[in-house]
């Protein structure tokens, strides 16, 4: 009974050393973990012959699956971000009706990126990286690949934020600036988004939630 005893602790002492095993591996290798939208402003701007435009929205679908070790940026194994075009907006409601219907809001309601690959350098901080991503950018119903340089920052509670800028033309997206005011106020052709998108671990994000 006394071996049988000790035979039994034995084995218990080593399942507990593997298991210990096996999670120091997840947090020295790395670990895949999903990762949601908690916060963040997607800014659309652009200018015609009498003054500048800005359109903002803090309403963003986003998810990702990231990869970190011992808390840095390793890899993005999957990123994509969803916007919804008539949540776009400016104090003026008029020029953001004009901007809507440009961007053909019906029946392309959202914009979409979808990320496909990327490469991830040390950046000024030891908590941020240069993400130099490549993806597929939908506007109004025409896809385009793109490439855009992100700041990533890695924070102490979980939270990652991505924070870039991309310049585009609408020309590209079959979109067609539209003229107001009788035809004298005239759109440019050029675009530029600013964002900065702060993701939480799903876990956390759920815990915070309750």
């Amino acid at each position: 009974m006394k071996a049988t005893i000790n035979l039994s602790e034995y084995g218990l002492r080593r399942v507990f050393l593997s298991f210990l095993f096996l999670f120091s591996n997840l947090f020295v290798f790395g670990q895949q973990q999903t990762y949601v939208y908690h916060a963040g402003e997607i800014e659309v701007s652009g200018y015609t012959n009498n003054y500048n435009w800005k359109m903002k929205t803090d309403s963003v679908e986003c998810k990702a699956l990231i990869t970190l070790q011992n808390r840095q940026l390793k890899v993005i194994n999957n990123l994509s971000f969803t916007v919804p075009v008539q949540k776009l907006s400016s104090p003026n409601t008029y020029m953001d009706r004009i901007a809507h219907r440009t961007l053909k809001s019906y029946p392309f309601d959202k914009i979409y990126f979808k990320y496909v690959k990327s490469e991830i350098h040390p950046w000024d901080d030891k908590d941020q990286y240069l993400v130099k991503a490549t993806g597929n950018l939908t506007i109004a119903g025409v896809t385009q690949a793109i490439k855009m340089d992100l700041i990533a920052t890695v924070i102490k509670d979980g939270t990652i934020t991505f924070a870039g800028t991309h310049k585009l033309k609408l020309s590209t997206y079959q979109v067609v600036p539209k003229k107001t005011l009788m035809g004298t106020l005239n759109t440019s052709d050029d675009v530029t988004v600013n964002f900065v998108i702060g993701l939480k671990p799903m876990m956390l994000s759920s815990a915070s939630d309750r």
